[in-house]
Formats: structure tokens, C-alpha cells, sequence
């Protein structure tokens, strides 16, 4: 990731700051706008450190060396200070304000317990600090931090994670993650009081700016039936008004499906969340088990063209947040963590037999698909559920936990050690959990596709996986991607990709 500068009308492109061999995150501009802060990992491949540069080019300086994975953050209004977000892991965060004349540090989340912290906004005299954590609570939960004082103020709605906050001019607006859809709230900066609700279509909503005066607020809002756009807010108006629309390829949007809201109860009682798509045809379609990355993410309604692509083709998609899920507490988040992580992979067989209970879905055609650690997902359940599937799609996907962290990148090695287990301490376990040693379990047809230049899950996940069931003699299919990394970003790329999974759904399962 490199930074590049452009003017407001397009033109003018040029590389700011660039080094092959790093990784570059943009922060805040400077009060004039003459320059900005950034934090980089070039120091020594792994630790994020806080710079600040010119935006004419002419001078760069590190302000600040960190440790670990940083997140630059706000400015002040005065431009001396500058708020960062630095983890110990995605569940594990601190808000520290760095003086950017000296790189004196204060970390200002010294909480009791661990929790998940994030920099936000200094209001107008930078005297507070506006952030979100879940310290206190199950949910993250938006605060306004007295520098001098050091005591933080809880406002605003609660129950659930607030997601996204911004403050100008005395305004502010809150995005809450309410079962996966977004509620957008606006509130008085000063008195700390939400006055309105706007009303938001089904989906999820994100990036939310306001304009200098704060007069209107800007937001971008995905769907499972519109792919993201810009809403703007006017003053005096009730709700957003879409701007004009990003292109839907000229597919026609009243065919995109939404879904609906389902909870299981798992083996142990946990209720899990569980999306679901339905094809207008057949009556009894073959269904597509879909399980997100991370572990620490969230299935929401948002567009997915690969969902509304097998929808058209007549799959069903069943879309869980099995345990491990972020959007639904602290607690839920931790369900699956270190020895507890086959539980997680227990409730993904759980989901297979509600669809198999359901007269209205042909059990007897499930495949399940993930990507990253969906793909683990995917690679666990075939090993821990062999009769459940009739084919699984592993996308740059995890096989071997231990070879994973040997050989992910430096910079988020500790990152991932602090959700999955640590190398020194946890191997034997992160053995026993990997499905690389239960590999000859894997009865169902399996289709692996990964980019050549994953720093991420590296592509040696894919040959491992291939190249045992290649031995068992098992129906397996390699699909490697030379110009992709950790996913797959290039148009004609993903054209190939969604084809090769909706042909080897219709070879498996039987064309709907």
C-alpha cells in the first residue's frame, strides 16, 4: 500500500509517498492542509511508526517510532497533537496521542481490562477526544475523553456496536450495527445528547463525513439489493437522498435478492445468526453455505455479486456468523478462541442440518464456500463433517495453522498469534485443529483458488492441501492466480473465478 496525491477533480496524479518493501496508511492532514502523518512499517518490516511529511514532497520526518500494527488517526486543531490507534491484537486495541513536535507518547485507554479501542475525532478546542470502545460492556460504545482530566463519558445508544462515528462543528453522527444493519444516529457534540434518527435502507452503512459547517453528512450505504453508493443528508431533511448511482453492469437491481434473518440454537445452546438467500427458482434449490473471513468479522447484508450471481443461477445462499463472529459482543467474539476453536466449526455443522430440516432447501446439494479463514472454515467442516457436504470451495484459504503462521507476513504475525495461538506456546494445539492432519477425512469434491502473491495466507496453504488429497487419489481442482494477492481484486480475474465456482457448483451439485 503506497500513497499517491491527486487533485478534488481527478487530475494531476502523483506518487507521494512510495517504497515497494513497506506497507503506507494514510492519517489526517495538517490544519492547512501544507502536510499530513502517516505511519509506515519500512523501519524494519514489522512495526508501524508515525511520520509526517509535506504534501508539495519536499521533506519527510519520522515523528514517532511504535510497535506493532498502527493505525494513524486525527490531527489536532492546533496540529501539535495526533491521535493513533495501535494493536496488540484485533480485539486488543489502544488510543494514544502522540506530540508531534517531541514524539512523546500517552496512551490514553489504560483501562482495567483489555478491550477494543479506536481513535476517532478531538472535538473543536482539542480539549476531548472522541472514540469508541467496549471496556466497560460487552459492545463497543462511543465516549468523549477530558484530556486533563482523564475521565471518558459514555453516550449515546447502546446494546449493540457502534461502528462508525464522526464529529464536526459541534455535530456528530453515529452509525450502530443493529444484528448486522446499520442505524444511523445524529447527536449534539457538546451535550452529548442523540436528537434524530435517520432512516436507512436494509444494509450497511460506513465512512460517515461531515461537511466543514456541518450542515450535511455524507455517508456510504451498501445493500444486498444495491451495491455501494454515497447518500447525502440536507439540512432540515429526514432521510438520505442517493447520489448518483455507481453502475450495476446494466443488470437490473429489482433482481438482486434480499435475504432474511434466521437464528439456530447450536449443541451447546448458543444462538447463531444465519443469513439466507432465496433464488426465485426451483422450489427446493441447492444451497451454497457461505462462511465470512477473519474470524473477528461480520456476515451483513451488504452486495456480494458472487451471491446475487449463484442466486441468478438458482442456488440458494445460507450465510451464518458462526461463534468467533464480531457485531454481536465481546463475549460471543471470544467463543472460539485458541482450544475452543472447534466449537466454531461445530456450529457450521449445526447450520448444515437446520438446512437439512428445511423441506424448502435439497440438502443432498450442499456445498460450503469461505475465504481466508472462511477457508479454513471450510477446509475444517469437510474434515469434521464429511457426509454433510457434496463439495467445498476453499478460497486463499488456511490448511495447516503452524505453516500459516510460520509463513504469513512479519508485520501481522502477532496479530494473528494473539487469536489462533502462539508458535512458542500453542503448537501442538494449533496441530490438532489444523485440517491438514485430518485430510483423508475430506470425501467431498473440492475446488482451491488462491493468488500467487498472498503475504497473507501464502499460496504453500493451497499446495498443501492439493497435494495431500492429489495422493488420496480425491477430486480436487487448483485454480492459481499469478497477479493476485490475498483475495481477488482484478475484473477479468474475478470473471474467471466466479464462472470456475459456478461450473464446478453445476458439475457437483447438479445445475439447478
Amino acid at each position: 500500500m503506497q500513497l499517491h496525491a491527486v487533485r478534488p477533480d481527478g487530475t494531476g496524479e502523483r506518487d507521494l509517498v512510495t517504497n515497494g518493501e513497506a506497507i503506507h496508511r494514510f492519517g489526517d492532514f495538517s490544519p492547512d492542509g501544507s502536510w499530513f502523518v502517516f505511519c509506515s512499517n519500512e523501519r524494519n518490516g514489522v512495526d508501524f511508526d508515525l511520520y509526517r511529511a509535506r504534501i508539495d514532497g519536499t521533506s519527510r520526518e519520522m515523528v514517532a517510532a511504535l510497535s506493532g500494527w498502527v493505525e494513524p488517526g486525527p490531527v489536532s486543531p492546533d496540529g501539535r497533537r495526533c491521535l493513533v490507534t495501535a494493536a496488540r491484537s484485533n480485539v486488543d486495541t489502544d488510543v494514544v496521542l502522540i506530540d508531534l513536535g517531541t514524539g512523546s507518547t500517552r496512551v490514553l485507554t489504560n483501562w482495567e481490562t483489555p478491550a477494543r479501542n479506536e481513535a476517532v475525532a478531538f472535538d473543536e478546542g482539542g480539549r476531548h477526544v472522541f472514540l469508541l470502545s467496549d471496556h466497560d460492556g460487552d459492545f463497543v460504545q462511543a465516549y468523549r475523553l477530558d484530556l486533563a482530566a482523564g475521565i471518558a463519558t459514555r453516550f449515546g445508544p447502546a446494546g449493540w456496536d457502534v461502528t462508525g462515528m464522526v464529529v464536526r462543528g459541534g455535530r456528530g453522527a453515529l452509525i450502530l450495527n443493529e444484528d448486522g444493519s446499520s442505524r444511523l444516529h445524529l447527536f449534539d457534540a457538546k451535550l452529548l445528547q442523540v436528537d434524530a434518527e435517520v432512516p436507512l435502507p436494509l444494509g450497511v452503512a460506513s465512512d460517515p463525513v461531515l461537511a466543514p459547517d456541518a450542515s450535511r453528512l455524507a455517508v456510504t450505504i451498501t445493500g444486498a439489493s444495491h451495491n455501494p453508493d454515497v447518500w447525502l443528508l440536507h439540512p432540515g431533511e429526514v432521510g438520505l437522498t442517493r447520489l448518483p448511482r455507481s453502475s450495476s453492469a446494466g443488470i437490473d437491481s429489482a433482481s438482486f435478492i434480499e435475504p432474511s434473518l434466521h437464528r439456530i440454537e447450536s449443541f451447546d445452546g448458543v444462538s447463531v445468526p444465519v443469513w439466507v438467500y432465496r433464488p426465485p427458482r426451483p422450489a427446493r434449490p441447492p444451497v451454497v453455505v457461505s462462511v465470512h473471513g477473519g474470524p473477528e468479522a461480520q456476515e451483513v447484508p451488504s452486495f456480494n455479486p458472487i451471491y446475487q450471481y449463484l442466486l441468478a443461477r438458482g442456488y440458494a445462499i445460507v450465510a451464518p456468523n458462526v461463534r468467533g463472529s464480531s457485531g454481536y459482543g465481546r463475549a460471543y467474539m471470544a467463543l472460539d478462541d485458541l482450544e475452543k476453536r472447534p466449537d466454531s466449526v461445530a456450529d457450521l455443522g449445526e447450520v448444515a442440518r437446520w438446512v437439512g430440516r428445511r423441506s424448502d432447501f435439497d440438502a443432498t446439494r450442499m456445498a460450503v464456500m469461505g475465504g481466508s479463514y472462511g477457508g479454513y472454515m471450510v477446509l475444517s467442516t469437510l474434515t469434521a463433517h464429511p457426509d454433510l457436504w457434496a463439495a467445498g470451495i476453499d478460497i486463499v484459504g488456511i490448511a495447516n495453522l503452524v505453516t500459516f503462521l510460520e509463513n504469513t507476513g512479519s508485520y501481522r504475525r502477532a496479530l494473528r498469534e494473539a487469536e489462533y495461538g502462539s508458535l512458542s506456546e500453542h503448537r501442538a494445539m494449533l496441530e490438532q485443529i489444523s485440517p491438514i492432519h485430518r485430510v483423508e477425512r475430506i470425501r467431498a469434491p473440492l475446488l482451491v483458488i488462491h493468488g500467487a502473491n498472498d503475504p497473507r495466507v501464502p499460496l504453500s496453504e493451497a499446495e498443501q492441501i492439493v497435494g495431500r488429497l492429489s495422493e488420496l487419489g480425491r477430486s480436487v481442482e487448483l485454480l492459481v492466480f499469478d497477479d493476485e494477492g490475498h483475495g481477488l481484486v482484478k475484473l477479468v480475474n474475478r470473471r474467471v473465478a466466479y464462472r470456475a465456482v459456478a461450473d464446478f457448483l453445476d458439475q457437483h451439485l447438479g445445475s439447478p
